[in-house]
């Protein structure tokens, strides 16, 4: 259990994020749970003199997720990683490589989601 997080809303996570670039944090990195409900948390974790604090967004999958990458340039890339690998829909990233930054057309669309097998009891339960 990670200590120091605090469960906030989507809506007021650029408020919270500017508080932290104010009091002195430094962002570090962040990190995204499918929660296999249709729900992602999302977690973004900041140091100040060796403490670690994280705030917690939990979004449906189509939620717009604003970008924190205005406030702290170093979130471009975990950004665009959450968005490619876990299909979440971050607006407004500094720059957005489009889901191009690690994946190319050929792959797997969003392959960290936890995907939905569909059990087709008409075909003798094969998945579809």
């Amino acid at each position: 259990m990670i200590e120091n997080v605090q469960n906030i809303s989507v809506e007021s996570l650029l408020r919270y994020v500017h508080d932290m670039l104010f009091n002195g944090y430094r962002f570090i990195t962040a990190t995204s749970v499918d929660n296999g409900d249709g729900t992602v948390d999302v977690l973004y974790h900041f140091d100040k003199d060796l403490e670690m604090k994280h705030l917690r967004i939990t979004v449906n999958k189509q939620e717009e997720i604003p970008s924190i990458s205005g406030i702290y340039f170093g979130a471009v890339l975990v950004e665009n990683e959450m968005k490619e690998l876990f299909g979440l829909n971050i607006k407004n990233i500094v720059i957005d490589y489009g889901g191009h930054m690690l994946l190319s057309d050929d792959e797997l669309e969003a392959p960290m989601a936890r995907q939905i097998t569909i059990i087709n009891k008409d075909k003798g339960g094969v998945p579809q």
